[in-house]
């Protein structure tokens, strides 16, 4: 947690990608996501897992002990979610447990492709959070007339997400420090305690926010400086890169197909 906590907005505004126009790494994770989904095969996410990872490690200079952080828990869900369909899928079975349940053809096949879809979504989506500052992103729901109170909404959420973790963190260590969590028992109360003291300050700290907001003339709007890009400024070189990738990973979805594990 405390990973999340102390260092994503500084790699996202201290990497080699940050001046970057966002609309130009917009436009690659959006289509990256989008040809993720349209392919059959998992031979296609798992080429975009790795454009990304390696725009991610070597291009914007992530560090990779970060981005494996990153994604360690999609990474999780998607390991449960193999598993599950490996055992619930239709076609021939190749191994049997017991009650007609077993591993198929079809399952391991659609576990493998959810897998690797999984990875190629992540890692698009990755690419554009650890490369970009939330500020931009905020301008970009600005620039395309996102409702304003979904925008504040957002930032608020943003906000405050990271100040309830630290508020979590200190509480949690502060149980730690008084021989909490040290049976099953005591591990129920404390996380019970734990969970009624964060409700209890987010309330009072939602309170206090728009006290404050009130306070400085707040409307319903927040006011704030909006810095951001342009669509038009995005350059020849990069607008020539995207082609470029559309193009190749569309000649792969073509030419694979739906090529799998096991042909069925």
């Amino acid at each position: 947690m405390s990973i999340f906590e102390d260092t994503l907005d500084h790699y996202t505004m201290n990497n080699e990608l940050t001046e970057n126009n966002i609309y130009s790494k917009l436009i690659f994770a959006l289509l990256a996501i989008l040809l993720n989904l349209m392919t059959g095969s998992p031979i296609v996410p798992f080429l975009i897992f790795l454009l990304c990872t390696f725009l991610i490690v070597y291009v914007a200079k992530i560090p990779l002990r970060f981005y494996a952080t990153f994604m360690a828990i999609p990474l999780g869900f998607a390991i449960l979610s193999g598993i599950f369909l490996a055992f619930l899928g239709t076609g021939e079975q190749i191994w049997t447990l017991a009650f007609g349940i077993g591993l198929t053809k079809g399952g391991i096949n659609q576990a493998v492709l959810v897998f690797f879809r999984v990875l190629g979504g992540v890692a698009a989506l990755g690419f554009l959070i650890l490369t970009t500052p939330m500020n931009r992103i905020f301008a970009v729901f600005h620039d395309l007339h996102v409702p304003p109170v979904i925008t504040d909404l957002a930032i608020l959420m943003y906000r405050y997400i990271f100040l309830f973790l630290d508020v979590t963190a200190t509480m949690y260590n502060s149980q730690k420090t008084r021989l909490g969590y040290h049976s099953y028992m005591s591990w129920m109360k404390c996380l019970a305690s734990l969970a009624g003291m964060v409700f209890i300050r987010t309330w009072e700290q939602g309170e206090i926010s728009y006290k404050a907001l009130a306070s400085r003339g707040y409307n319903g709007q927040l006011n704030m400086i909006r810095e951001g890009d342009s669509i038009s400024e995005v350059s020849i070189k990069e607008w020539v890169l995207i082609i470029l990738f559309v193009i190749i990973i569309v000649a792969a979805i073509i030419l694979i197909g739906n090529l799998n594990i096991f042909l069925i």
